[in-house]
């Protein structure tokens, strides 16, 4: 018996298992719609690290970013500074979100910027076009999905039915088991993470290079200019560096499913916990930043695609058995972190645009709007994947320029400046927008050797406070009772805002 139908067998065998273990968890919480997308705001800490985790340690930490460090060296490292950014701005931010959001009755971003700016408009404008950048960014764990399929399957499967199968797995999961289920599934996807990276961290050195002190020792002396900036591109070089990891940190909590992780939790202090002890999951980052340096010299004079590096050091180093289990691993994340994205992509376009665009709609209707949406939306990712790979790339490289054009009007005007207004968050949104397809449409991937969404970005503010001290802003009343909610300590309790 081919060994490798073997592996395939525990894969498809575990991920039914894991599936059918998040559709049972989440369930009982699943029957309305602050249950399925926020369940009922009963989270402990503990399922809020597991679901904060799966859905930043995806995909791309599993393989893309081995795949970076070997193809694109030193200036990886971005991408574990981004997250300390981000997990010290998590902990002031996300207890906020949750005592607005609890008080108010939010379940994703669009609410807050509507309810904050008391303009529905703008939140019809703010959810459909996130819900499309989201939908895009699906793709991201489809192309980990088929860099895992590629070399376990070595052409034995087509690719994209396998890819197919993975995400209707994942439509079934989401729809029944909402985002408890997923929690559940990613705290499963996540301890196979841990023990896969951290056996192939310790057999990497100790196959191919006689231990770690060796494997450093050469390279330090082989290849240097490899694993330090600006690496062989020459283009990573220390403004891009710092201008990433300060758009991509603070832009961190902007990507919806992210920022609608603090609706989950049970309480502020439950959102402080997850924050203090997230970094722990940087461990990770880490060891396969290491692994990807140590491939470049692993395949020195070979032409082995980036993303494929883990894997096929895990094909070559791992008996059957354990490569089942890494090979496990490394399908659910590519699977379970997009199940978050497509929940709340569906509940956007549901709850935000069309419940908007047509008053009076029930809220039963919505929620189950919400549910059936995740079947076309996940077969549209599916399809730009097939029909337009290259423009996908495209927008992949570039997402994190456009959500993070929301970091005025969410954290600035949202949480510290009463006097930024709807007009003042459009309009800069549509520079910022506008500027980022503009500048990326033309090549400019860096400017002034800066990353391109940093420079817009300060546009971006620029506009954004001009016009609003130019327009009139949201009542006092309502102002009060919303930013009371933030900095008083009066006890939350449901209301309308206004």
């Amino acid at each position: 018996m081919d060994p490798m139908h073997l592996v395939v067998g525990v894969v498809l065998a575990g991920v039914l298992i894991v599936t059918w273990i998040g559709i049972r968890g989440g369930a009982r919480t699943s029957h309305t719609l602050e249950g399925w997308i926020v369940s009922d705001r009963g989270m402990g800490p503990v399922m809020t690290w597991f679901l904060l985790g799966t859905e930043v340690y995806t995909a791309f930490t599993f393989l893309g970013l081995a795949g970076f460090a070997y193809a694109r060296g030193g200036g990886v490292f971005y991408n574990v500074a981004t997250n300390d950014v981000g997990y010290a701005l998590g902990f002031l931010l996300l207890p906020a979100i949750w005592l607005i959001g609890r008080r108010f009755g939010y379940v994703t971003q669009s609410d807050f910027i509507a309810g904050r700016y008391q303009s529905p408009k703008l939140g019809v404008f703010v959810a459909l076009c996130t819900a499309l950048i989201m939908i895009a960014y699906v793709d991201l764990n489809i192309e980990g999905l088929g860099s895992v399929l590629s070399v376990l399957l070595g052409g034995r499967i087509d690719l994209t039915t396998a890819e197919a199968l993975g995400f209707v797995i994942l439509t079934l999961a989401v729809f029944f088991g909402g985002i408890r289920g997923n929690a559940i599934q990613s705290a499963v996807k996540d301890i196979l993470m841990f023990l896969s990276i951290a056996t192939l961290l310790v057999l990497v050195p100790a196959h191919y290079f006689g231990g770690f002190g060796r494997m450093f020792e050469r390279l330090m002396t082989e290849i240097p200019d490899r694993i330090t900036m600006p690496g062989p591109t020459h283009r990573l070089g220390l403004s891009w560096f710092v201008t990433t990891v300060l758009l991509t940190g603070f832009g961190q909590w902007m990507w919806p499913q992210w920022f609608n992780v603090a609706y989950t939790g049970r309480g502020p202090r439950t959102l402080k916990l997850q924050a203090v002890f997230m970094p722990f999951y940087q461990l990770v980052k880490v060891a396969v930043i290491t692994i990807g340096f140590a491939a470049i010299l692993i395949f020195a004079g070979r032409n082995v695609p980036g993303n494929d590096v883990m894997m096929l050091l895990a094909k070559d180093l791992f008996p059957p058995w354990f490569l089942a289990i890494f090979a496990l691993a490394a399908v659910l994340s590519a699977i379970v972190p997009a199940g978050p994205i497509v929940m709340v992509s569906s509940t956007l376009l549901a709850r935000n645009v069309y419940a908007k665009l047509r008053p009076g709609t029930s809220g039963r209707t919505v929620f189950a709007l919400s549910r059936w949406l995740v079947f076309p939306i996940t077969l549209l990712a599916l399809l730009l994947a097939l029909v337009a790979h290259s423009l996908i790339v495209v927008i992949l490289l570039v997402a994190y320029d456009f959500i993070a054009q929301l970091l005025p009007g969410v954290l600035i005007g949202g949480i510290l400046w009463r006097r930024a207004t709807g007009q003042g968050v459009f309009a800069g949104l549509l520079f910022g927008w506008v500027a980022c397809a503009i500048l990326h449409l033309m090549g400019y991937e860096q400017v002034f050797g800066m990353a391109t969404g940093f420079v817009v970005l300060i546009g971006n503010f620029i506009v954004f406070f001009v016009v609003s001290l130019m327009t009139q802003p949201v009542e006092k009343a309502v102002l009060d009772r919303f930013f009371r909610t933030i900095y008083s300590h009066d006890p939350v309790t449901p209301g309308p805002v206004g």
